[in-house]
């Protein structure tokens, strides 16, 4: 058997087999036998049919039956000679006639992960903020706890909008070039003036405004926006102000604080202020690994499969309507806008996996079966459901294996971050904290 490679671009090859004529011969005849004691003619006993009558019946069959068993006896045999791992199923192409006396050539084409020389991956610069948690953190994070805890009674008077009142808005929104979507039409939505839990122009344009009162300004969406379709895009709203309710916090006592599990008023000051701090380091642990997947995308270019970045873009689109649905809103449509957007955040991650297993390869970095355990645990407790539902919802999509992806692309960035020099720099807040904090 003869093997020809030959590169088509980055991400596709085409191998080219020639089998020689002997085992053409010997293929052919396999299934002449094979169609032999199969078929039944009349005047013959089954098995015992003339060559000559069986070729001149049943010719283009064999020939068929011999050149696709070919093609199924030799393709994976090349393609492990050449240490060649398609990622799409080969394309077979360029079938050449079969000739029992000068062999049988086919072609077939399919593509690969590129080629690359892996950057290093050691010693990279990466910063990290240390924070000291003072008690007007811990302040700001009671109030927070007060504020999900409260209740809200209507505000009767005719009074404007001040910090701290919930309010209930109706808004419509659309697009710079006059196009909008379901996900800027919304009734009855409620936000905290002070919280944070919706955008701060949305805030903003509430404060001092009386019920019954408008207000109308644009925004313009962050390029890496959740919604593809307004990421990087300038809405113009029209808001208006229904309902003003004022909070009602529980009391800051013993009471309040033995529902959240501590003893007593100091002791919750205290755990807080540990939770804060855990939840400080967890945060700045993502963002040095964010810097460090950053790191290795801007120094290992390469192109993705098309096939593999289609299979990206569906999960990535299903993953998103799943989220939004899962919020109580119906996912918007996905114009050329946002399938860019899918295409790019497609590529990225798949880019981004490559590279994690190129890195996990050269320092013998593997998913032990406890971790893939533990981690399927994990997520199930983020549900609040058993392990097995998890599995088995898993597997039956066949995706068992991104748990041992997770495990594998976390045990990575740890090595590469353990062996980074880091930065540290005080941590500061940033302007919303800091109106927050005033």
């Amino acid at each position: 058997m003869k093997v020809e490679i030959e590169d088509i671009d980055g991400t596709r090859k085409k191998i080219t087999v020639s089998v020689s004529a002997e085992a053409v011969a010997e293929k052919r005849d396999s299934v002449f036998r094979s169609v032999m004691e199969e078929v039944s003619i009349k005047g013959f006993r089954k098995g015992k049919v003339p060559r000559r009558i069986m070729e001149s019946m049943y010719g283009k069959e064999i020939d068929q039956d011999t050149v696709s068993g070919l093609v199924s006896d030799t393709l994976e045999d090349a393609l492990t000679q050449r240490s060649l791992f398609p990622v799409s199923l080969p394309d077979v192409t360029d079938v050449g006639e079969m000739d029992a006396e000068g062999g049988f050539t086919y072609s077939a084409e399919f593509e690969v992960l590129p080629e690359f020389e892996l950057s290093d991956y050691l010693g990279m610069r990466l910063e990290k903020t240390v924070r000291e948690v003072t008690e007007e953190d811990v302040d700001r994070e009671i109030l927070e706890i007060r504020t999900q805890s409260g209740t809200s009674k209507l505000i009767e008077e005719d009074r404007p909008v001040v910090t701290g009142d919930c309010v209930v808005v109706d808004y419509t929104g659309e697009f710079e070039d006059g196009e909008t979507s379901d996900d800027l039409d919304r009734r009855d939505v409620a936000f905290v003036i002070g919280d944070d839990a919706c955008a701060p122009e949305f805030e903003e344009n509430m404060l001092g405004k009386k019920a019954g009162e408008e207000a109308e300004f644009s925004m313009t969406y962050p390029e890496d926006f959740v919604i593809p379709e307004a990421a990087g895009r300038t809405v113009r709203y029209c808001v208006r102000l229904k309902e003003i309710r004022e909070v009602v916090l529980p009391e800051l006592d013993d009471e309040f604080a033995k529902d959240l599990g501590a003893e007593n008023i100091p002791d919750l000051r205290k755990k807080l202020k540990e939770q804060i701090s855990r939840r400080h380091d967890m945060m700045e642990d993502g963002r040095m690994k964010d810097q460090a997947i950053s790191h290795l995308l801007e120094n290992n270019v390469f192109d993705v499969p098309p096939s593999l970045l289609e299979m990206q873009k569906k999960y990535l689109k299903a993953r998103f309507d799943s989220d939004m649905r899962s919020r109580g809103v119906e996912p918007p449509e996905v114009g050329d806008r946002g399938d860019e957007k899918f295409s790019e955040k497609a590529t990225e991650s798949l880019r981004t996996t490559v590279i994690i297993d190129r890195i996990a390869e050269a320092e013998n970095i593997s998913a032990e079966k406890a971790e893939v355990v533990r981690e399927i645990e994990r997520i199930a407790d983020s549900y609040k459901v058993e392990p097995e539902v998890v599995f088995k919802a898993y597997e039956g999509r066949g995706m068992i294996d991104r748990f041992r992806d997770s495990v594998i692309r976390r045990k990575v960035l740890d090595f590469i971050v353990a062996g980074a020099q880091v930065k540290e720099v005080p941590w500061s807040p940033d302007p919303i904290d800091k109106e927050t904090a005033d």
